[in-house]
């Protein structure tokens, strides 16, 4: 007994040492920054916000390598300007800088809307005395993140409207890696074995890149997806072979954002809209050019297969959607034209590339991959070019 538990813990020691040698490698050849994630702690404007320094994120809490002394452009806004479902360097910021030549700092974090780009406009943005500033107006989940800010952060107080109560459901899914949530798993999960699991993954999660590399394949990704229908959230697969498609969509969780039938849903628009306009009055204050890219939802991108598409498990609550989703476009833009607010509106551009090419994962997500994020950044790249030639 004695021999066998020996050569058991000079297994286990052997193996231990090769992880952590192959954890070593790993980072030698992978950016952390793409992998793990990162410390988050509460904020009381903010919210949430990404610890200084916390895996590979800069001194800010950003996805930069360096908080430079001066930036080009600032790109501020979620998860979509964050870039997840991509590595660092194929984020649109990141792209857009390598299109440009210019330094593009890129003030994104997950979760954040309207009024976390507005503070971070004012207390960051303008420090690196940018030339532009691109805000990414998320449709998805923009409104909502507007509505839940002001009237739960005492900061924007002054912006609540004293007739509307404070409504639980107002997050409509959240913009930041829905893989990454660090709230406790429901109840259901809460004991046993399925607790315990998830504890562990949690921390290798944020600590090892090997791990997190592992899980980022199919077979992390399903894994993924299982935990959603775990929890109840609906995802509504489509397959079409003649071109290529083969991805999931989540419209109860989007619809929860943008269903305009809901009172906090139209508050939170026109917070948004109101943010949005302060921000194009601080820049034109500080002689800085200011851009809304607005970003449409993944099934808005995908209305040509799946609007009026009976076949489809969640018919109804997606053609809810793009319509909701189409009356919120056009308030924006009308909005944006009555106040002289530049925007560009990329789903034209998406739309056109869904039967030549994967511009999403296919699976539940809603975050681009990098030739999404691709198309996003050489969109903007040329609205510059043409704003420059005119």
């Amino acid at each position: 007994m004695n021999e066998f538990i020996k050569k058991t813990l000079i297994v286990l020691a052997a193996v231990i040492a090769s992880l952590l040698v192959a954890e070593g490698v790993t980072r030698v050849f992978f950016d952390p920054v793409d992998y793990l994630w990162p410390r988050q702690s509460p904020d009381e404007i903010l919210r949430l916000k990404i610890n200084p320094n916390s895996r590979a994120h800069d001194s800010w809490g950003f996805r930069n390598k360096y908080v430079p002394e001066r930036a080009d452009i600032v790109a501020i806004g979620d998860s979509q300007t964050y870039g997840i479902s991509a590595l660092a360097r194929y984020t649109w910021p990141e792209t857009l800088e390598r299109l440009t030549g210019k330094e593009v700092y890129n003030l994104a974090i997950g979760g954040y809307g309207p009024a976390e780009y507005f503070y971070l406009m004012e207390h960051k943005a303008l420090q690196l005395k940018p030339d532009l500033i691109i805000a990414g107006f998320y449709l998805g989940n923009d409104l909502a993140d507007s509505y839940e800010a002001v009237y739960t952060v005492p900061h924007w107080e002054d912006l609540r409207n004293p007739d509307l109560a404070i409504i639980d459901d107002t997050k409509g899914g959240g913009s930041g890696k829905p893989e990454e949530k660090k709230s406790p798993p429901p109840k259901t999960l809460r004991t046993g074995f399925k607790y315990i699991t998830y504890v562990i993954t949690d921390w290798f999660a944020g600590h090892s890149v090997l791990y997190r590399i592992v899980t980022e394949t199919y077979l992390g990704d399903m894994i993924r997806q299982r935990r959603m229908i775990d929890r109840g959230e609906e995802i509504v697969m489509f397959r079409d072979n003649e071109h290529g498609i083969n991805t999931g969509f989540t419209p109860e969780t989007r619809l929860q954002g943008l269903d305009l039938t809901k009172p906090h849903l139209q508050e939170g628009l026109s917070l948004a809209l109101g943010f949005f306009n302060r921000m194009n009055e601080a820049a034109e204050k500080n002689g800085i050019r200011f851009l809304v890219v607005i970003i449409p939802t993944k099934e808005t991108v995908f209305e040509e297969f799946i609007e009026g598409n009976d076949s489809l498990s969640g018919s109804r609550k997606i053609d809810r959607l793009i319509e909701n989703e189409r009356q919120v476009n056009e308030i924006a833009k009308s909005y944006f034209e009555e106040h002289n607010i530049s925007y560009l509106d990329v789903l034209e551009p998406l739309r056109q590339a869904v039967p030549n090419e994967q511009i999403y994962p296919n699976n539940y997500n809603g975050h681009s991959n990098k030739n999404g994020y691709g198309i996003i950044a050489e969109s903007i790249y040329q609205y510059l070019n043409g704003k420059q030639e005119n």
